[in-house]
Formats: structure tokens, sequence, C-alpha cells
């Protein structure tokens, strides 16, 4: 069997929330050693965020599986001198600090590369590290409205951070090409990822259209929705997408529901056929979700229902086995996990063996020692704040056993 690269990397994460921990979670699932650099206090913010179950919070659960937790205070003598001790050991160092932080506490780039030359940092801000934007607080939503897409999107929220996986996924494509290019060359880079840049990078046919519109683009003049391509709602509620852009599915909807007068709108804008829409809305009003799911069971014309939470995840877990899995970690029983997608030959990426998020500072004991420190020395430095103690965890089997008893 050809052996795993990834493990043999070792990746420090300093990042916080979504931004930097959905991009290392690829690398922890390919098999790297991605070790959390969280403070002694509080860790990672994520680790609040409700709804929670014994205190481990869902957010960073479905983030930080297979990784490890140090805690340290890099601000103290004793807990930077372990710092750039395991940093001898790092392939990768990835951080979302504002610009400075990271030469404040004495540990940027220029330090690190002194002692490890072929060291890639990825360093992720809103605007990049020379720009005095950087600076200033900028959450995922105002990106979106920087760009533009929040006007085209009638100002809503969205249920997921378009800007902070976006970036994520430039960080783990730059990280990747790095240590490409470092294999060849043996020299590490400065990888400085920039959350506007990703999400516009993003946007590049929304821009491409409002160019060949002649610089103007809005709502009314996005590709969809249009006739083919929508969402209509059923006699219960329902609704059902349809994306029939191909003449055949079209045409072919059309003929079986007697609606062959509305070939030649399929691409038209609610405000440019208002009465071909309607036709369209009064046919789905006509039957229940339940009518529909089985008159489409035997139709391949792209539509399908619009399915809840619940029916999606009992879906993908029957349809697409070990994307989505219920994982038994021992702080919150049977938690639901879903893998990353990359399906590698030569590099097994599996649900089966995960390692719940790990508890703050859960792993301080054996990397400190991992570098050669004492039982005696790892125990001072907890004493003197250098480094933190493990936060406990009531276990759910635990818990289940006090209900019985």
């Amino acid at each position: 069997m050809t052996e795993n690269v990834f493990a043999g990397f070792t990746i420090l994460d300093h990042t916080r929330y979504l931004l930097g921990g959905y991009a290392t979670q690829v690398f922890a699932d390919l098999g790297a050693e991605v070790i959390k650099i969280e403070e002694i206090s509080k860790g990672d913010l994520c680790r609040d965020d409700a709804p929670r179950i014994n205190g481990v919070s869902h957010y960073f659960s479905a983030l930080n599986r297979n990784k490890k937790s140090l805690s340290l205070n890099l601000k103290s003598k004793e807990g930077r001198e372990a710092y750039l001790k395991l940093l001898g050991r790092a392939d990768v160092v990835i951080e979302n600090f504002r610009p400075g932080v990271m030469k404040r506490l004495g540990i940027d780039y220029s330090i690190e590369k002194k002692i490890k030359p072929g060291i890639i940092h990825c360093s992720l801000t809103g605007f990049g590290q020379d720009d005095p934007r950087s600076l200033k607080a900028f959450h995922d939503i105002n990106f979106q409205a920087l760009s533009g897409y929040l006007s085209l999107n009638g100002g809503k929220t969205s249920p997921i951070h378009f800007v902070d996986l976006s970036t994520a996924m430039v960080a783990v494509q730059s990280i990747m090409a790095a240590l490409l290019q470092r294999k060849e060359t043996g020299q590490g880079a400065f990888c400085d990822i920039r959350m506007f840049d990703s999400f516009v990078w993003w946007n590049s046919i929304l821009d491409a259209r409002y160019q060949f519109l002649g610089n103007g683009l809005t709502e009314d003049t996005l590709d969809f929705p249009v006739l083919a391509y929508n969402v209509y709602e059923t006699a219960d509620n329902g609704f059902i997408s349809v994306g029939m852009l191909e003449d055949k599915f079209w045409d072919g909807f059309l003929s079986l529901n007697g609606l062959e007068e509305l070939k030649p709108f399929k691409l038209s804008h609610p405000k440019e056929a208002p009465e071909a829409f309607e036709m369209v809305g009064k046919l789905f009003r006509s039957r229940t979700l339940d009518q529909w799911k089985k008159w489409l069971k035997d139709k391949d014309i792209c539509a399908m229902w619009v399915m809840d939470k619940t029916d999606a995840v009992n879906y993908i877990m029957t349809e697409n086995p070990g994307l989505m899995e219920y994982c038994h970690f021992p702080c919150t029983g049977e938690t639901l996990q879903t893998r990353i997608p990359q399906l590698i030959s030569t590099i097994p990426v599996s649900l089966k063996n995960a390692i719940p998020a790990p508890k703050l500072g859960e792993h301080n004991d054996v990397i400190l020692k991992s570098l050669g420190y004492s039982e005696e020395e790892v125990l001072k430095m907890a004493e003197t704040g250098a480094c933190g103690l493990i936060q406990p965890c009531v276990s759910a089997d635990k818990k289940e056993e006090e209900k019985e008893c």
C-alpha cells in the first residue's frame, strides 16, 4: 500500500471558528497531525457556541475531530519556548489573527523560518497583511455586503457562512500548492490568504454577467429564477425544485402535463412572463407533495422535492454510505459527523475511527513530554500558567449510568 504522506505532516492551528477549522479539518482527516494551539482560559471561541451536549459545542464538534489541543500561554517565557520547540517539527502554521499579532507574540514568519526554513505559514485576514482594512472588525455578512453579493440575495442572511467557506477552501489549495512547491525546492512560503479576495473569486460568474449586461446587475437580471429553473409550492405547502434547462427535460415535462404552449418561455424571468409562471405555479399547487413524489418517481427530468433536514440526513445516510455517520464519542454519545468529500484511492478517508474533537488542553501532557519536558516540568508549567489544565467532561455514557441509577 502506498504510504500516506500526510501522516508525516504536522500543522499548528492557531485559528478560531469556521474559517480555519474547516481548512485544517481536511488535513486532519487526510491523516496529518493537526495541533490546535489554544489560549489556556477559553481556547477556540466556538467551544462555547450553543447548542451543546455535556458542554461540547456542536460547532466545535463538527470542525475539530481527529485534532489535538495544546493550551499554552504564548505571552509567557515558558509557553513561548515550548511553542518554538514544537515549531521545529511543524510543516505548516495557520492563523487568523489580525496583522501584527504574531509578531508581537514573537512567533511570526520571520522567527519561524529561522527555526524551520521549510515552514509554510498560512495567514487568514480580511484584506491581506499590508491592507489597513485588515485591522478593522469584519464578519462574513460584512464581506458579502462589500462584494455586492448581498444586494443580489435580497439582503438576507444565509444559513452557512459563504465567505468563511470560500476562504477555507482557498487556504487548503494554497497550503497544498506550497507543500508541492517545497517538495521540489525545499523552500517554505508565506500564504497571504484574504477573505475578501476569496469571496470575490466565488463571485466571478456574477461579475462577468454584470459586465456583459453593460455594468449593471440586480436580482431581476440574474440568471435565475426562470420558468424552468425555480422552486414551486405544492398543494400542501411542500416545495419542488425544477432545473429543466435542457429542451428534452422541459418539453417532456410540459407535454406530460398538457402545457406545450409554455415551451418558448423556458428561460423567461418572472417579470417577462408572469402568466406562464402563474400557470406552472398552478400546476404544482394542483397536487400534494406526496402526489408529486409518486409522479416524479419514474421521471428523469431534473426535478426534486425540497427535503427538510431530517429527510435529507436520512437520505444521505442511506444513499451515500460513509459520507455522514453517527460516531460514538465519549462526551456527546452518538454524534453526527460529515466526512470530507475527498476520495483518493491511495489515501483512505473514513469516519469509522474518528477521534472526537479534543477537550481544551487534552494533549498538553503527551505533546510537551514528546518535546523533552519531564512530568515535573509539565506540572510546573501548569502551576505557573505557562500551559493549561485539561478541562473535564462528563461523558454521555456516564450521564446515562447516572440516570439508570
